[in-house]
């Protein structure tokens, strides 16, 4: 099941993920018409969706700068965040860069991200995302965070791939550059391709204009990566085609 940030509260038993403290999410896609505007919307849409994890929590950037209520202030912070080079000077043409971070009761969270990049990037995507989320409290990362997040993700950045795991399935499947993500839960947009087979224990439904896996949560990270990567085998995928 995905839930959506209408979920607040998670079911009696939620599911408890992976890794002993938190969880990653990664997401990347190809440039495309952003600016400060749409940049600043789109990480608005993602901050509400995780709000109720952070209730009565201002969300802050490296400066300690408030993230702020009023969309035009927003736009401004962000448009202070232009990419800058060795000497300092701005480069609006490698985009923007932002870090916001949030901690509540139970869970901490950091955003970080570049967007509005004009050109792909060579060895790796110039546009990426990453959420990073850590407990406060024990064994308080569950299925309904990890699901809504990765769904606020795909929803307000429509990226090409997205993927959530733990710090275990990142080292083990240790794919970086162009190549698919692998986690407990990967994204892939149909226009990067479509999951018309899924093998061994690994799950796929259709989910916003691509297909959304799933690994059993009880697996440890090792059968993770390599369910995900026989299924990408047996359906033709392995690398984002950026060029």
């Amino acid at each position: 099941m995905i839930y959506t940030s209408r979920d607040a509260t998670p079911p009696e038993s939620p599911t408890l993920l992976w890794g002993a403290d938190g969880a990653y999410l990664y997401a990347t896609w190809l440039p495309r018409d952003e600016n400060p505007s749409t940049i600043a919307d789109r990480v608005q849409r993602l901050i509400t969706a995780n709000a109720p994890w952070v209730e009565h929590t201002q969300w802050r950037t490296t400066r300690n700068e408030p993230w702020p209520d009023e969309r035009e202030r927003r736009v401004e912070l962000v448009a202070r965040e232009v990419v800058r080079d060795d000497l300092g000077d701005a480069e609006p043409a490698s985009g923007y860069s932002l870090m916001l971070t949030a901690a509540g009761e139970r869970l901490r969270f950091s955003v970080q991200l570049t967007a509005g990049a004009p050109t792909s990037g060579r060895r790796a995507p110039s546009n990426s995302l990453t959420v990073e989320i850590k407990e406060a409290i024990p064994r308080t990362v569950t299925e309904v965070v990890a699901e809504t997040v990765i769904r606020a993700v795909i929803e307000s950045w429509t990226p090409l791939v997205a993927a959530s795991r733990d710090e275990e399935t990142l080292i083990k499947a240790s794919r970086g550059g162009w190549s698919i993500p692998v986690g407990y839960r990967t994204w892939i947009a149909d226009s990067v391709g479509q999951i018309d087979t899924s093998t061994g224990g690994i799950k796929s439904r259709l989910v916003a204009g691509g297909s959304y896996l799933t690994a059993p949560d009880a697996w440890d990270a090792e059968a993770v990566v390599d369910g995900m990567l026989r299924t990408f085998s047996a359906n033709g995928l392995d690398k984002i085609r950026h060029t």
